[in-house]
C-alpha cells in the first residue's frame, strides 16, 4: 500500500479527495437509485391497479354487448399506453379470448398457470426474468366471467431511477472537479515553500552552501509563511552554531595538529583511528598513511609490541597507564637512539566501555641526554676543580726548584756536561710551569674584560696541546698579522679558541693541517653595519661535516663524539661569541678536498647588551 500511495501532499490530497468524493457519490447513488425504484415499484403497483380497474369495466361492458370486436379494440388501445406492454383476457379456465398484438404470439405460461386458481381476486405477481404481471377478474353482476392479464412495460418503471441516477452521477463528477479546482490552487501554494523548505533542508544536510539560498523568501502570511520564518530564524541559530563549532574543531585541530606533544587514538584491533604530525615523525611517515594500520606495521620490533601491550592493558582494565617510557632502537639510516614518555588512558561512549585508547606522547631524548651530559659536565668540573688545585700546588714548588737550578747553574767550579743537564732541567721545569699556568688560566675567569692578544692566546693553546698534535702528525699554521688585541673576557676567549682547536684535532685522526690566523679589519656587525674588530679563522684538513651535522652543531647537546662528547662546547663558545658582539660563519666539505673553516669576527667596542649572535653556515 505504502508504494502505490503517492509521496508528494498534492498527489494524495487530490487522491484522497477522489476516493472519497467517489465513495461518497456511490453511496448517494445507490441510496438515491433504491429510493426511486421502490418509489418507481409502489407508483407502478398503483398505475396498474388503476389500469386493471378500467380495462376490466371497458372489457365487462363489451362482454356484455356480446361485441368481440370492439372488446378486440380495447385491449389493442391499451398497448397505447407506455407503461403497458401488452393485454389478454381469457376465461376463468385461462383459455384467451382476446389479445393485444405484444402477446399473439404466446398464451399462459407455467407461472401465469400457478396464479390461474386464485385469479379471482385482483393481483400482481413476478414472471419471466423478474418481470411484473397483474391480474384481475371480469365481474358482470357481481360474479367473475372472465381474467384480464396485464404486462407493464418493464423500461417504464426504471425511467425515472436511471434519470435520477444520471444527474446525480453528472453533479457529483461537477462536484469533485469543483472541488479538486480550489484543492489545485491551495495545494500549489502550499506546496511551492514546503519545496522551498525540503530543498533549503537538503541543502543544509549535505552542507552544500545556504549563502545563496537563505534567507528563504516569504510569499504568504498563512502558517506556511510562519513556517518560513521560523524556519529561517532557525538557519540562522545553526548558522552560528555551525560557525562556532567549525572556529572550535579548526582550534582543536591546529592545537591537536601543532601541539609539541603526541596524540594518537587506538581501537580494538590495535589501528590508528586519529593521531597529530608530531607523533606521525616519530616512524618518519605522513599522518594519512598511520590511519587504519595496525601497530605493528608502523613499528616493528620492541617498540611495537610494547606500545600494543600497554594498548592491550588499558582495553582489558579500562585504567589509565601513565609515566611509561619507550625507547626505540638507533636506525639503519644513522638516527641515534630516542626515547618518549607515553600516558595511555581509555576513551569511552559508553558506562564501562572502552571504545579507543588515547595515547600522549613526549619525547625525552634530549632530556635524558641532558642528564647524562651534566652528569659528565659535572665530572668534569670536579676534575677541573681537581686539576686547577694540583696545579696550584705544584706551581710552588716548581718555582723553588727553578731558583735552586739557577743558583746550581752559576755556582763553580762546574764542567760543561754538568752545566748541560741542569739547562735540560730548567727547560723541562718551564714546560710544566706553562702547562700549571695555562690550566690555572682555564679555571680562573676573568670577572672584567681587559685587553688580551688573540695570537697568543691560540700560541699558548698550541703549545699545551703540542704533544698530542705531534703525535696525530698534524702540522700547525700560524699567520698573525698587525696589532691581535682585543678588549674581551680573556679566559672566555680562550675557552672558545681551545675548543675550536681541539675539535680541529678531532677531525684529523689521520694527520693534516692546522692553519689559525688573526688580523686586523673590517667586518660586518650584529646590526648590519660594518666596523673595526679582529678576524680569526681556524680550518682544518680534516673529514668535514655533512649539511645535517653542519645545521646542528650549536645547538646544545648535539655531539658526533659519542660518549667521549658533551655537546656543549660549540654552544657555549657560540655564547661567548654573542657576548663579545661578534659573529661567526662556517664552511665545511666532505669528501676530496674536505675540511671545516670557522671564520670570527670580533668587533672592538661593544655598546650594551649584544642581542642574539649571527650564525651564518655556507656551504
Amino acid at each position: 500500500m505504502r508504494r502505490l500511495w503517492p509521496r508528494t501532499f498534492f498527489a494524495q490530497l487530490v487522491l484522497g479527495t477522489v476516493l472519497v468524493q467517489t465513495l461518497m457519490l456511490g453511496v448517494f447513488i445507490t441510496w438515491v437509485v433504491s429510493a426511486q425504484r421502490d418509489l418507481a415499484q409502489k407508483r407502478t403497483t398503483a398505475r396498474i391497479a388503476d389500469q386493471l380497474n378500467r380495462l376490466s369495466v371497458a372489457s365487462a361492458r363489451q362482454m356484455a354487448r356480446g361485441d368481440n370486436s370492439a372488446l378486440q379494440d380495447v385491449l389493442e388501445l391499451a398497448e397505447i399506453a407506455t407503461t403497458i406492454q401488452a393485454t389478454r383476457l381469457t376465461d376463468l379456465e385461462g383459455k384467451t379470448l382476446a389479445v393485444s398484438d405484444a402477446g399473439r404470439n404466446r398464451g399462459l405460461d407455467a407461472e401465469e398457470l400457478k396464479v390461474l386458481p386464485t385469479a379471482t381476486k385482483q393481483q400482481i405477481f413476478k414472471i419471466r426474468n423478474g418481470q411484473p404481471e397483474a391480474v384481475t377478474p371480469v365481474l358482470q353482476n357481481g360474479k367473475p366471467v372472465a381474467l384480464l392479464w396485464l404486462e407493464p412495460n418493464p423500461s417504464s418503471a426504471y425511467n425515472t431511477a436511471n434519470t435520477v441516477a444520471r444527474i446525480a452521477f453528472s453533479y457529483g463528477a461537477f462536484a469533485l472537479l469543483a472541488n479538486l479546482l480550489p484543492i489545485f490552487l491551495m495545494t500549489r501554494a502550499m506546496t511551492r515553500p514546503l519545496r522551498r523548505l525540503s530543498d533549503a533542508t537538503q541543502s543544509i544536510v549535505h552542507n552544500s552552501g545556504t549563502e545563496s539560498v537563505f534567507p528563504l523568501p516569504v510569499t504568504t502570511a498563512n502558517e506556511a509563511g510562519l513556517l518560513t520564518v521560523n524556519f529561517n530564524t532557525m538557519v540562522r541559530e545553526l548558522e552560528a552554531q555551525r560557525s562556532g563549532l567549525l572556529e572550535t574543531l579548526a582550534l582543536l585541530d591546529s592545537m591537536l595538529g601543532n601541539a609539541p606533544i603526541g596524540f594518537a587514538f587506538f581501537d580494538g584491533d590495535f589501528r590508528f583511528v586519529r593521531l597529530n604530525g608530531f607523533f606521525a615523525e616519530m616512524s618518519g611517515e605522513q599522518p594519512s598513511a598511520h590511519v587504519g594500520s595496525l601497530v605493528n606495521q608502523v613499528f616493528a620490533g620492541e617498540f611495537g609490541q610494547r606500545l600494543e601491550g600497554c594498548i592491550a592493558e588499558v582495553f582489558q582494565s579500562g585504567k589509565a597507564k601513565r609515566d611509561v617510557e619507550i625507547a626505540a632502537e638507533p636506525t639503519s639510516d644513522g638516527m641515534p637512539r630516542r626515547t618518549w614518555l607515553m600516558n595511555f588512558y581509555p576513551v569511552c561512549m559508553q558506562a564501562n566501555v572502552v571504545r579507543w585508547v588515547g595515547v600522549i606522547v613526549s619525547e625525552i631524548t634530549d632530556r635524558l641526554a641532558a642528564e647524562e651530559t651534566l652528569r659528565k659536565t659535572e665530572k668534569l668540573a670536579a676534575a677541573g676543580r681537581l686539576a686547577a688545585s694540583v696545579s696550584h700546588e705544584i706551581n710552588n714548588p716548581l718555582e723553588a726548584v727553578t731558583n735552586l737550578l739557577y743558583i746550581l747553574r752559576h755556582h763553580e767550579p762546574m764542567d760543561e756536561q754538568a752545566l748541560l743537564f741542569i739547562e735540560t732541567a730548567q727547560g723541562e721545569l718551564a714546560r710544566v710551569a706553562e702547562i700549571t699556568q695555562q690550566t690555572l688560566r682555564f679555571y680562573r675567569q676573568s670577572a672584567s674584560r681587559s685587553r688580551t692578544d688573540l695570537a697568543e692566546v691560540m700560541s699558548s693553546i698550541v703549545k699545551l696541546y703540542q704533544p698530542r698534535l705531534t703525535a696525530a702528525r698534524i702540522k700547525v699554521v700560524k699567520e698573525f698579522r698587525g696589532g691581535t688585541e682585543l678588549f674581551c673576557f680573556g679566559g672566555e676567549m680562550r675557552q672558545v679558541l681551545a675548543n675550536l682547536i681541539v675539535n680541529a684535532a678531532d677531525a684529523m685522526q689521520g694527520g693534516g693541517t692546522l692553519s689559525l690566523r688573526a688580523r686586523r679589519g673590517s667586518g660586518r656587525l650584529q646590526n648590519g653595519t660594518w666596523g673595526q674588530g679582529i678576524r680569526v679563522a681556524v680550518s682544518d684538513t680534516g673529514t668535514g661535516m655533512s649539511p645535517q651535522t653542519k645545521a646542528k652543531i650549536f645547538e646544545a647537546f648535539f655531539t658526533t663524539k659519542q660518549a667521549t662528547g658533551t655537546g656543549l662546547g660549540l654552544w657555549v663558545s657560540e655564547e661567548i661569541i654573542r657576548k663579545h658582539g661578534g659573529s661567526v660563519r662556517v664552511r665545511s666539505r666532505q669528501g676530496e678536498g674536505s675540511g671545516t673553516c670557522f671564520w670570527m669576527f670580533f668587533p672592538d667596542a661593544v655598546a650594551g647588551e649584544i642581542p642574539s649572535a649571527e650564525i651564518r653556515a655556507k656551504s
